[in-house]
């Protein structure tokens, strides 16, 4: 996800964007990202991103691949399944990425792999109308044509359906942007618990007008509603079909492909979807016959298979990125050419204070000063893996800006700055680690850093890391945290990380458990600005959260870097994503 700009709408207009072409390159000082990024290597690149106003931009089919013709498997290995193939239960840009190949949503960003992004409409016949021109009621009329897999109709019903159910508890780990929007509250099953627990489908604040059209109201502006709705939350799910916690195994499909076959831990057969109308769909294509996942060899594995080619693999992706044993041999390789993907993800790595444990913002910032940025990041491959950085929000966001580091210790860390801030004192922290290849190379690194500035660190090595950082009360200080904007606005970011009013017992996100109220009062100003003014406020918070709170240390930003078969052309590292995508996919 690279930019977020919207002008503001005449009333009953379509949602408006300003188109933006900007360069970006190696960004230093005090500099700012308006929509472009640099490079793995620093160097220019440009791209556009806005809302499409045109309807005829969300009209399909989508523009011929150059060269692209249809046949073959495509394989995609990884070591790990899927969390959830069940829509409103994914909430991981590589099951996204994959979805996307059978799944539909409202909206959706449509990417052209050279830097241009259009948010359009998908499902829908354009990205939204904002009826009154204050982002507070939104319609959305379904495409006519579009269907399941079994030929049904999709309609209004369906996609309500589907957002219904994301408010159920047992359909969990979702994203919660439009429960939260349409029932006003962070605690939205206060308002509706979705359509078992209730008994009704009826969402409040969601209207289906007829057998085609949808009417989001919102007490409050909700001007990024189009770029919610390109989340999975908005996939339509016949009522019939719906097997609940078991929809996982039983998805049905709306995309150019359908799921053949699925065996858990093991493999991912998909097949072309013979109802799918590439006359609705501005964005995919289905070149492949099938697409096959193998679950199971690791990286190391998998890119080593791929650099070899031999038979199937050589129309593979080794989809978990390049190991960081192999990094030096695929860098210098430029017979390669093509077959590696290498460039900034809009995701972040942080070490997380535990803030209602450590409630000393001092020794919190001597924990910032401590830390070895350059060290973690050698532990995945050094450059290759990431860039390190000191901003909450990704180079990637809106508005971002590279104000100077308030805790500057160095690539390695200064333990001297932060013996001073101790004053003395030997500060015990319990620090929480993955016990995964992850955790053992990068725990240790944070351990000796840490201890080098003064601190009594103490390791613990579990296998639920998440499940337990996300609860609250938990009995440890520290820990390595991931997030990656939903959409490349900081509304998908800040207030979901650092507004401390929607923490709650379990699955917080807020995982540092900060609570401000000046923060929460600047979360509310600035996401009732329009978008194109909101961009540089929320860069001022950023700066304002890092400098008087230090609730987290930001450690380094993500580089997507794998390698493809000689045979995949096609696949390109999403804009929206940071991750491959295969909507353009096709065997050469």
């Amino acid at each position: 996800m690279r930019t977020r700009l919207r002008a503001a709408v005449p009333a009953g207009r379509l949602a408006a964007g300003v188109t933006l072409t900007l360069t970006a390159g190696v960004l230093t000082g005090c500099t700012e990202n308006t929509g472009g990024f640099g490079g793995p290597t620093g160097e220019a690149r440009q791209f556009t991103s806005a809302i499409a106003t045109d309807p005829a931009d969300s009209q399909g089919p989508a523009e011929p691949v150059s060269g692209a013709e249809p046949g073959g498997t495509l394989r995609l290995i990884t070591q790990a399944d899927f969390e959830h193939l069940d829509p409103q239960r994914t909430y991981t840009f590589a099951a996204m990425a994959l979805q996307q190949t059978f799944l539909r949503t409202l909206t959706v960003f449509a990417e052209d792999g050279a830097g241009k992004v259009l948010l359009v409409g998908d499902l829908a016949e354009n990205p939204g109308v904002d009826v009154d021109g204050d982002c507070r009621t939104w319609e959305y009329r379904l495409k006519d044509g579009v269907r399941f897999a079994d030929g049904t109709p999709i309609r209004a019903a369906d996609v309500a359906y589907g957002i219904a159910r994301s408010f159920e508890e047992t359909i969990d780990g979702g994203p919660t942007y439009l429960q939260e929007w349409l029932a006003d509250d962070p605690a939205y099953n206060s308002r509706y618990s979705g359509p078992y627990t209730s008994g009704s489908d009826t969402v409040p604040g969601l209207t289906v007008r007829d057998e085609r059209t949808l009417v989001f109201s919102f007490a409050r502006p909700r001007c990024d509603l189009p770029y919610a709705l390109s989340l999975p939350t908005s996939v339509p799910v016949p009522k019939a079909a719906d097997t609940r916690t078991g929809y996982d195994r039983s998805v049905v499909a709306s995309g150019p492909y359908r799921i053949r076959e699925y065996l858990r831990d093991s493999r991912l057969v998909l097949e072309r979807n013979p109802h799918w109308d590439p006359a609705t769909d501005p964005l995919r294509h289905a070149y492949p016959d099938s697409i096959e996942v193998e679950i199971g060899p690791d990286n190391l594995a998998a890119t080593e298979r791929v650099l070899a080619g031999a038979g199937p693999d050589a129309a593979a992706l080794a989809w978990d990125g390049v190991p960081q044993p192999l990094v030096n041999r695929v860098l210098g390789d430029p017979g390669l050419g093509g077959r590696v993907l290498h460039r900034e993800a809009p995701s972040q790595w942080y070490l997380s204070i535990n803030n209602e444990r450590i409630t000393d913002v001092d020794v919190r910032r001597a924990i910032a000063y401590a830390v070895d940025r350059q060290g973690l990041l050698a532990t995945q491959g050094g450059e290759a893996a990431g860039r390190p950085t000191h901003t909450l929000l990704a180079n990637t966001t809106i508005g971002w800006t590279d104000y100077p580091n308030p805790y500057d210790g160095g690539p390695t860390g200064d333990p001297e700055a932060a013996r001073e801030l101790l004053g003395g004192e030997r500060v015990r922290l319990v620090y929480l680690s993955r016990s995964t290849a992850f955790g053992q190379a990068t725990a240790p690194v944070v351990e000796q850093s840490l201890e080098r500035a003064g601190f009594d660190v103490t390791v613990r090595y579990v296998d639920d890391h998440n499940p337990t950082v996300r609860t609250r009360g938990n009995e440890y200080d520290i820990y390595l945290s991931n997030w990656a904007a939903d959409w490349p606005s900081a509304v998908s970011t800040i207030p979901v990380l650092w507004d401390g009013r929607k923490l709650g017992p379990l699955g917080n996100s807020n995982v540092s458990y900060f609570n401000a109220d000046d923060v929460n009062a600047e979360i509310d100003r600035i996401s009732a600005l329009p978008a194109a003014e909101a961009g540089p406020q929320w860069a001022k918070l950023d700066q304002m959260i890092m400098e008087r709170y230090c609730p987290v240390v930001p450690i380094y930003q993500d580089r997507t870097f794998v390698v493809g078969g000689d045979r995949v052309a096609g696949v390109f590292i999403s804009e929206q994503f940071g991750t491959p995508v295969f909507y353009r996919a096709h065997l050469r």
